[in-house]
């Protein structure tokens, strides 16, 4: 009975100190350092545990199992006693996300919560997906260079692949593609290999080109929004989250080619899907436009069936 009431006075020092002070669990010198899917993390734990300490004692336990956020080590008073000082890890487990702090070589606090976006970003998914276009526009330009890979795979005599991985079909791929010029590799730009330069395009390799991408977006029912970027502007945006890009050619058509290419994002438990109309003139014209169908935030176990759904469609669709 003492240790409970111990419990709730630490429990209600914290929820006062919390609320009007706001929850600090990272210092700046932190976050600068770490990169954007980490960031939001940190941002989240704060934010969330915050406006926890505003809520109703009585119903703090329910909404933590409702947004399935879960101490395995220490509780919510604990949280106060967190120093800057503290060895502190994240790590992306499966579908969830375990933060630990450590104190004396053994664990301090500990929490698990979903990787799931609407949770993340403190967002409802209407709001994300209007708040879409500001976070693409927001990201900064890429600083590194892609880099040539190893283990290629020889396609023909001068044409090579590398490919690591697909996302549920055989034909969605991370593949990228290169032409062996003497004892140089580079990526495969050209007329001959419309399909393999427009995936090398979407994978941030062609980086003397950009492209206007007339963006049709779904928002939350059945409704769309419109809006113009560059191809920049998005493989920024993938380049900020660590996103990794797949690619696929659905239709090869008199006018192009019809390309379905998936940004997947682990961090925030969903993939981006884009249904592109690449013109055939982009090779030779740098101002050729990219027209996307664009449907943000899918969840993860939700994009096989959207893109078998999608590939019985598409043909259907004229611009």
């Amino acid at each position: 009975m003492i240790r409970r009431s111990v419990h709730i006075l630490l429990l209600t020092i914290w929820c006062v100190a919390a609320s009007s002070q706001g929850l600090k669990l990272f210092s700046p010198e932190m976050k600068k350092a770490a990169p954007k899917p980490q960031v939001v993390v940190m941002d989240f734990l704060e934010r969330y545990f915050h406006e926890l300490s505003t809520v109703k004692q009585t119903t703090i336990q329910t909404k933590m199992a409702d947004d399935k956020v879960y101490f395995r080590k220490g509780n919510l008073s604990d949280l106060s006693r967190i120093s800057f000082t503290m060895p502190f890890s994240i790590n992306l487990l499966d579908r969830y996300y375990e933060v630990k702090w450590m104190q004396d070589d053994d664990p301090f606090v500990v929490i698990v919560f979903p990787a799931q976006y609407d949770l993340l970003l403190g967002a409802e998914k209407n709001d994300a997906l209007k708040q879409f276009k500001d976070c693409i526009l927001a990201s900064p330009p890429r600083t590194k260079q892609p880099a040539i890979l190893s283990n290629l795979e020889r396609i023909s005599e001068s044409l090579f692949k590398y490919q690591n991985d697909t996302l549920g079909l055989v034909s969605l791929t991370d593949a990228v593609y290169y032409n062996k010029v003497r004892e140089d590799y580079l990526p495969v730009f050209d007329n001959k290999h419309m399909e393999y330069s427009a995936a090398n395009l979407f994978h941030g390799l062609i980086t003397n080109r950009d492209y206007r991408m007339y963006v049709e977006q779904s928002v939350y029912g059945m409704t769309t929004i419109n809006y113009t970027i560059s191809l920049s502007q998005w493989l920024n945006y993938c380049a900020e989250w660590g996103m990794k890009v797949f690619f696929a050619i659905e239709e090869v058509r008199e006018d192009g080619v019809l390309a379905l290419v998936i940004a997947q994002s682990k961090e925030l438990g969903c993939h981006h899907l884009l249904s592109v109309v690449i013109p055939d003139k982009f090779i030779k014209d740098q101002n050729a436009v990219l027209k996307v169908k664009m449907t943000p935030y899918i969840p993860v176990h939700n994009v096989k069936n959207l893109y078998q759904k999608q590939s019985t469609t598409h043909k259907k669709v004229r611009w």
